[in-house]
C-alpha cells in the first residue's frame, strides 16, 4: 500500500457526508417532527444514556415552543442543530451528542429572551440586541447558583452566534449582521487577561502519595480481593435462601478463608469489607493508568481485555510495552482513532487486575470491554446473579464520584485542605511533570498523548508541537509567578540569593496584601527574572553568578545539583524546603555510620552535610528573627 493510500485509509469517515440525502441521520428511533429527538450515541459510553432534546420547552406565558406560532423559528432552530452536529466550528468534523445539548440549551435560552422581546425571527436581531442579549445573560443567575454566570459560560453563549454567522448561508432564518465584526468573542463575553483557569493538576506532594499507595493496592492487595471473590461466588452458589441469604453465608465462608491469616496479610473478613476493597481497587487501577501513562477518561473506559501487546521497532532493539485503545476526542467514528500509548509495568498490572476483576461481566454479556459494571446493583449483588442487560460503561460522572471517595480514603490533602481528584488531573499531571523536566521531550510527549490533529501532525515531523507549547510555557509562566509570590512572602530565606531577597524585597501590608503581591510577582516576571525551581530550592538566575556554568538561556541541567546549588550565588532556600535539607542530613549522618567508608568518600560527605546544616539554621533564624 503506498503512503498516500494509507493516509486515505486512516481519514476520517464523516458520517453527515456519508448520509448527505437523510437529515435525520443523527437522530435514534426519532423523527424530524417529533418534541423529543433522541440523538445516535457516538461512542460506548453513551450507548445506556443517549442524549434527549426536548423541543416542547416552556417560553412566557406559559407557551410551548411546539406550538403553531413557532413553527418557523423551530423548524430553522432544527437545521441550526443539524448544522451543529455535522459541522464542528473548529475542525469540520461532527461534533458528540454531548457537545450538540451544550449548543441546545443555549439555543434554549435565546430563544426564551427573543419570545420575552417581541422578536420573532432571527434576522430581527442586530448589533443592540445581541448586546442585550450578553447583559442578560450577564445577570441572570444559574439555578441553584446566586452568583452571575462567568465569562466562560457567556462565552459557550456566543458561539451559537459565530454558526449563525457561518452557516447562514443553509439556514431559512438568519443573522443579517456579522456579530463579531472586528472583535474577539472571547473579550465580547467578559474576558480578560489571567482570568483563564485552566482545569487543575495534582500537586506534587498529593501525587506521589496518591501513585505509590494506588500501585500498592494493584499489586499487593488485588490478588487478596480476587481470592476474595472466589470465595464470595462459591458459597452464593452453594445453596438457596431468600433474599439476600446468600450475604450471610459469603460472610461466613471469608471469615473461615481468612482464619490462617495475620491481619498484615490484610485478608477480606466479610462482604461488606470486599465491596469496599472492590470499588477502592478500580479506583486505584484508573489511578495508575491515568497518571502513568496519561490518556483522557474515555480513552480509558473504552479499553479492551488484550490491549495490553508488545511492539518491536524495526531492526534490533528492546521490545516495547504498550496498551492498545483508541482516542475519540475530535474524531468522528463510533470507534475513535486507533491509538497506543507506551506503558511502564505498573500500568500493565492495573490491566491485569482489571480483565481479572471484569471476567465474569464479559462473560455474560458477550463483551470485551474492561469496565463493564452494574452500577445500578447494591453491593455485592452486581456479581450475583448477573444479567447482561444490565451491565454498562460507566458514566465519567460515576468515576469522578469515585474517584472522590478514593481520595477522602486515602486522606489526601494539600494545605491543610482535602484534595478533591477529578478524572482529568492524571492527564494533567502526567503531561506537566514530563514536559517541565525535559523539553526535549515534547514530541514524544505528544505522540503518546494523542495530542495533535491532522494539521498538527505536520508540525510534530518537524520536531515541535505548537500547541503543547505554547501550554507548557503558560505552566512554567505560573510556576515562576507563585513561587516569587511564596518567596515575597515568605517569613524567612536562606541561600546567597535568599538573603539579597530578604534584604531587598518591599513590605506588603493592608487590606490589599495579596493582590500586591501577586502584580509585584508577575512584574518581575515580565522583567525577565529566569527563576530555576526544584525539590531542594530556587534559583535566582544570573548568568555571571552561575555556579553551574549555565548559559543566557537557563541554568545548566547536567550540572544543576543540590550541592553546587547551595554554593551559587543565586540560590535561595525557604521553610518549604526545609524537608529536603533535613533528610540529607539524616542520609549523610546514615552515610558517616558505614565502618568502611573511603577517606575521599568521608570528606564528601562532611561537606555535604555541613552544607545542608547550615541551610536548615538559615531557614530556622530567619523564620525566628521574622516571628
Amino acid at each position: 500500500m503506498s503512503a498516500l493510500q494509507h493516509q486515505a485509509s486512516e481519514r476520517p469517515v464523516d458520517p453527515a457526508a456519508e448520509h448527505a440525502d437523510d437529515r435525520t441521520w443523527f437522530l435514534l428511533e426519532s423523527k424530524w417532527e417529533d418534541d423529543v429527538w433522541v440523538l445516535a450515541p457516538a461512542n460506548a459510553l453513551e450507548e445506556r444514556h443517549p442524549v434527549r432534546l426536548r423541543w416542547d420547552f416552556e417560553l412566557q406565558d406559559g407557551q410551548r415552543f411546539t406550538d403553531e406560532r413557532y413553527a418557523v423559528l423551530r423548524e430553522t432552530s432544527r437545521q441550526l442543530i443539524a448544522l451543529i452536529r455535522a459541522h464542528s466550528m473548529f475542525t469540520g468534523l461532527p461534533l458528540r451528542p454531548s457537545t450538540v445539548a451544550q449548543y441546545f440549551f443555549t439555543l434554549r435560552c435565546l430563544l426564551q429572551w427573543m419570545d420575552g422581546e417581541g422578536f420573532s425571527r432571527f434576522a430581527q436581531l442586530d448589533p443592540p440586541a445581541l448586546l442585550q442579549f450578553q447583559q442578560w445573560l450577564r445577570t441572570r443567575p444559574l439555578a441553584g447558583h446566586p452568583s452571575p454566570r462567568a465569562p466562560g459560560t457567556v462565552l459557550r453563549h456566543l458561539y451559537l452566534f459565530a454558526y449563525f454567522h457561518r452557516f447562514g448561508g443553509e439556514l431559512d432564518d438568519s443573522l443579517s449582521f456579522d456579530p463579531f465584526a472586528g472583535q474577539d468573542q472571547r473579550r465580547a463575553a467578559g474576558y480578560h487577561e489571567g482570568m483563564r483557569h485552566p482545569w487543575p493538576y495534582t500537586p506534587d506532594t498529593v501525587a506521589v502519595k496518591l501513585v505509590q499507595l494506588a500501585i500498592d493496592i494493584v499489586t499487593r492487595d488485588a490478588p487478596v480481593v480476587l481470592r476474595a471473590w472466589q470465595t464470595y461466588r462459591q458459597a452464593a452458589a452453594g445453596g438457596r435462601g431468600a433474599g439476600h441469604a446468600h450475604t450471610g453465608r459469603a460472610t461466613r465462608a471469608l471469615q473461615s478463608a481468612s482464619a490462617g491469616f495475620a491481619d498484615a496479610q490484610s485478608p477480606v473478613r466479610s462482604v461488606r469489607e470486599l465491596v469496599l476493597r472492590t470499588d477502592l481497587l478500580y479506583a486505584s487501577c484508573f489511578a495508575v493508568i491515568s497518571y502513568l501513562v496519561g490518556p483522557r477518561v474515555s480513552e480509558i473506559l473504552h479499553l479492551k481485555a488484550g490491549c495490553v501487546q508488545r511492539r518491536c521497532a524495526d531492526g534490533a532493539g528492546e521490545p516495547v510495552t504498550v496498551i492498545v485503545g483508541a482516542i475519540f476526542k475530535r474524531q468522528s467514528g463510533y470507534h475513535g482513532r486507533a491509538h497506543e500509548w507506551v506503558a511502564p509495568p505498573a500500568a500493565v498490572q492495573a490491566v491485569a487486575v482489571l480483565e481479572a476483576l471484569s471476567a465474569g461481566h464479559r462473560a455474560v454479556a458477550g463483551r470485551d470491554e474492561l469496565w463493564l459494571r452494574r452500577w445500578h446493583g447494591n453491593g455485592a449483588t452486581e456479581w450475583h446473579e448477573v444479567r447482561p442487560e444490565l451491565l454498562e460503561i460507566p458514566s465519567i460522572a460515576r468515576i469522578n464520584i469515585q474517584l472522590q471517595r478514593f481520595a477522602a480514603w486515602l486522606g489526601l490533602a494539600h494545605e491543610d485542605r482535602p484534595w478533591r481528584l477529578s478524572t482529568h488531573q492524571g492527564r494533567k499531571t502526567f503531561a506537566r511533570f514530563a514536559a517541565l523536566r525535559d523539553r526535549t521531550c515534547l514530541f514524544a510527549l505528544a505522540q503518546q498523548l494523542g495530542h495533535r490533529e491532522r494539521a498538527e501532525t505536520d508540525h510534530g515531523y518537524a520536531g515541535s508541537d505548537y500547541r503543547l507549547n505554547q501550554e507548557i510555557d503558560a505552566e512554567i509562566l505560573q510556576q515562576s509567578i507563585n513561587a516569587w509570590e511564596h518567596m515575597l512572602a515568605a517569613p524567612g530565606l536562606g541561600g546567597r540569593a535568599g538573603e539579597e531577597i530578604v534584604a531587598n524585597r518591599p513590605r506588603f501590608r493592608g487590606k490589599r496584601m495579596k493582590e500586591d503581591l501577586a502584580s509585584y510577582a508577575r512584574l518581575l516576571v515580565d522583567a525577565g527574572l529566569v527563576l530555576g525551581i526544584c525539590d531542594w530550592g530556587f534559583c535566582v538566575y544570573r548568568e555571571e553568578h552561575s555556579a553551574c556554568l549555565g548559559n543566557a538561556a537557563g541554568p545548566n541541567p547536567a550540572r544543576r545539583e543540590p550541592s553546587t546549588c547551595a554554593r551559587c550565588k543565586n540560590f535561595a532556600v525557604s521553610q518549604r524546603h526545609r524537608p529536603y535539607w533535613v533528610e540529607q542530613v539524616h542520609r549523610c549522618e546514615r552515610l558517616l555510620d558505614e565502618p568502611a567508608l573511603p577517606r575521599q568518600t568521608l570528606r564528601l560527605v562532611r561537606t555535604r552535610l555541613d552544607e545542608a546544616r547550615s541551610l536548615i539554621r538559615t531557614i530556622d533564624s530567619d523564620a525566628k528573627e521574622r516571628s
